[in-house]
């Protein structure tokens, strides 16, 4: 009987966090510019809610060119209603492990994915998008 109650336990708590919700849903998803250079900025981002993404080296591509884990260091809502996140972002392909801090902003309608980001040899989170960031990018929800 104990072990039954064990079991049932250790099941609740895989079953429990995969259902709860993650505050972060809006970021899941396929995000798309198809006017993006591949060889400077992916044109595709899929993030899963597995804390896993992909990125893509074209819009059509079925293979990804980069796989990577993130974590949620902090999201919230600003007043317009968009939502917001840092993350840190790992490459976990290679041998190297390369970390970028990502400032994402999601559009309120859920439509619009902004990004930028700060390489991980500084440790630090961008403070607001600059559109002028050579990091800085715009993609659409697929």
């Amino acid at each position: 009987m104990k072990k039954l109650f064990v079991i049932s336990l250790l099941l609740l708590a895989m079953i429990l966090p995969a259902s709860a919700d993650t505050g972060f849903s809006p970021l899941v998803g396929t995000w798309v510019n198809p006017e993006y250079n591949p060889t400077r900025k992916g044109p595709k981002a899929v993030y899963l809610a597995d804390g896993t993404g992909e990125s893509y080296p074209t819009t059509y591509a079925a293979e990804p060119s980069m796989v990577w884990t993130y974590t949620v260091e902090d999201a919230w809502l600003d007043v317009e209603g968009a939502h917001w996140y840092k993350i840190v972002a790992v490459k976990i392909q290679t041998l190297e492990n390369r970390f970028w801090y990502l400032l994402i902003r999601i559009s309120p309608d859920g439509t619009t994915y902004e990004e930028d980001c700060i390489r991980g040899n500084l440790r630090e989170f961008a403070t607001e998008l600059n559109t002028k960031s050579y990091f800085y990018k715009i993609l659409y929800r697929e």
